[in-house]
């Protein structure tokens, strides 16, 4: 009795383990890896600065420069860069955006201004910052920072988005490691696919009635919201369908590592993707969630701008993954046919010889 009760047990041992191997490697310590930021101003003023700042941040960040504060306004709020230092503001320069609320802002500011976007992620803001706040304190300056594109005030934490993926993935693979647990076999293809896709629609809605209407998290275009849900679902179930092919009852523990527990950190929604260690950074164009964070923000914060990449990632995965389960059961199936003929082909004997 002790093996068999130490086996299932194995189970949530494993899940427990790959959460907090992942989680921890991946997020424990956060460290910028080429995060981009810009300079805006006259050459002769940023590229001093600029070459300074590359050598003593070194790998960190991506330090650039421009000529013209209005591009670095554009390269800001389209998330080319995480952040923009102009040394010599305008008046002009002072008013773009909100006043950001990450650092002390002086009531008559005539420092130099730093542009950013806490709706592109909040926890990049300081990151980005950082170098900055550095330079003006050194240069015993204040440090005015000006927020282009800032967060609802129901998202001030700017985590909705990401609660919303991790809800709508837990759907995904969720129903289809229960469809095909508890039905196995007796839930064909066309049906078990049909029945995700219903469920993904109401899993859809579901999601965002509470976070949107309901809590007031997520805002947006309503049906662009429905339609990231639904992919999701999609992508996610025909993924884990085809995992369960060969998981079986262990469909679970290969989903949950992939989708979540890699998935959550690689789509840069709980911490910048450039705060992530390289084996990280390489997933998060590949797994569902980033396309899935990544379209809800968008949808929230920039009007949409850019969306169909994400949504063209979400349907790519659904419909590989089907393919790939329609393949496989068409050899299996060809295989046991082969099989079961081979088995009723009746044995030839050896003719008795004739005795001389």
């Amino acid at each position: 009795m002790t093996r068999p009760i130490a086996r299932v047990l194995l189970f949530p041992l494993a899940m427990a383990a790959l959460l907090v191997g992942i989680y921890t490697a991946a997020m424990h310590a956060p460290t910028p890896h080429h995060l981009k930021i810009t300079v805006a101003g006259p050459s002769a003023q940023t590229e001093p600065l600029a070459a300074s700042l590359r050598g003593a941040l070194g790998d960190a960040y991506d330090v650039s420069t421009v000529t013209s504060t209005e591009q670095a306004r554009q390269l800001v709020a389209h998330r080319a860069v995480a952040a923009a230092y102009v040394p010599t503001p305008t008046p002009g320069d002072r008013s773009a955006g909100t006043a950001g609320t990450a650092f002390a802002q002086p009531q008559q500011p005539d420092g130099p201004v730093l542009y950013i976007a806490s709706a592109a992620g909040a926890a990049q803001v300081n990151l980005a910052a950082l170098p900055f706040q550095n330079a003006a304190v050194q240069q015993h300056q204040f440090l005015q920072v000006r927020d282009l594109v800032p967060l609802s005030a129901h998202d001030t934490s700017d985590t909705s988005t990401m609660y919303a993926a991790i809800s709508l993935t837990l759907a995904g693979y969720l129903s289809a490691v229960m469809l095909s647990t508890v039905f196995g076999t007796a839930l064909t293809l066309r049906r078990t696919v049909a029945t995700l896709a219903a469920f993904g629609a109401v899993a859809a809605v579901a999601v965002w009635f509470i976070s949107g209407p309901l809590l007031g998290a997520v805002h947006g275009f309503a049906p662009a919201v429905l339609v990231t849900g639904w992919l999701t679902v999609m992508a996610v179930g025909m993924a884990t369908l085809f995992l369960s092919r060969f998981c079986g009852r262990m469909t679970a523990l290969p989903a949950v590592g992939i989708f979540m527990f890699l998935g959550m950190p690689a789509s840069g929604a709980a911490l910048p993707i450039a705060t992530m260690p390289a084996p990280i950074r390489a997933l998060h164009d590949l797994l569902p969630m980033t396309s899935t964070s990544g379209s809800l923000r968008q949808i929230m914060y920039f009007a949409g701008d850019g969306i169909s990449r994400y949504w063209l990632a979400l349907t790519l995965w659904a419909v590989t993954c089907l393919a790939l389960t329609l393949m496989y059961d068409a050899v299996k199936a060809r295989r046991t046919a082969h099989r079961n003929n081979t088995d009723t082909l009746p044995r030839q004997t050896a003719e008795p010889i004739p005795s001389r």
